[in-house]
């Protein structure tokens, strides 16, 4: 391979290197944003739990008080029950008294009920609140992680950025501005490689001319299709097995 395909060849490595990095760095922070989101989703759901813990309390203690105030009206019945003489009222106040144990009896129900519900949700609030504690440790980590990790990539890209900058010297002087345009369309896929007589960005076939151009290093060679800067890559060699015959 010729110097000139070699340093284009190197070029092109370090354009993909570089922008591996920008990858990286760039993933970093969506897939920081995005655990974030989770967790303000999570807590968001943790919060709602526990209103509706709350709520349940609420429910509970309202009717407790309304247990309260039938039991009073009951207390209050049966004392005037056992003062009344006239049997017509008499039976009035046991009527009264008998609705009153029947509405009590359904209060107390739907209090046990309502406690058997407040112990599932304060169990579920405690899960959910673990749950998050550990996600929220998990995405702290991660954010440490990225931050450590970025210092590192940002001086290993800004090397890459000096090293693109000198092997950058390969390409002539009246092609820079061809070659820049190129590489603000294409990025880090500016520079192809030509191998089986085509063009590796857009697998469009070369000229035999182009070709020539390529083998011979005579010049920089641009893909007449995608418009991307070639270099030549030799085919490998190929190695024929021969069988000797018995005779």
């Amino acid at each position: 391979m010729s110097t000139t395909a070699e340093s284009l060849r190197d070029l092109h490595s370090l354009h993909q290197r570089a922008k591996a990095l920008r990858d990286r760095l760039n993933s970093g922070p969506r897939t920081l944003a995005a655990r974030q989101a989770a967790l303000a989703t999570r807590q968001a759901e943790v919060e709602a739990a526990k209103k509706a813990l709350q709520d349940a309390k609420l429910h509970v203690k309202k009717h407790e008080h309304s247990l309260k105030g039938i039991e009073s009206k009951i207390d209050e019945l049966t004392i005037k029950l056992n003062q009344v003489k006239k049997n017509e009222e008499y039976k009035a106040l046991q009527n009264q008294i008998a609705h009153d144990q029947n509405t009590k009896g359904k209060v107390e129900e739907d209090i046990l009920n309502s406690l058997d519900g407040v112990e599932t949700k304060s169990a579920e609030v405690a899960r959910l609140e673990a749950d998050l504690q550990k996600f929220a440790s998990e995405v702290e980590a991660l954010r440490k992680m990225i931050d450590d990790q970025s210092a590192a990539q940002k001086a290993q890209l800004a090397e890459l950025e000096v090293a693109i900058t000198q092997a950058e010297t390969a390409i002539p002087e009246e092609h820079r501005d061809h070659y820049r345009r190129i590489v603000s369309r294409y990025g880090a896929d500016a520079l192809t490689a030509c191998e089986d007589d085509s063009c590796h960005g857009c697998y469009t076939s070369i000229t035999p001319q182009m070709k020539n151009e390529l083998i011979n290093n005579s010049g920089l060679t641009f893909c007449l299709s995608c418009g991307r800067l070639l270099y030549y890559v030799a085919p490998e060699p190929s190695t024929t097995k021969r069988t000797a015959k018995a005779r």
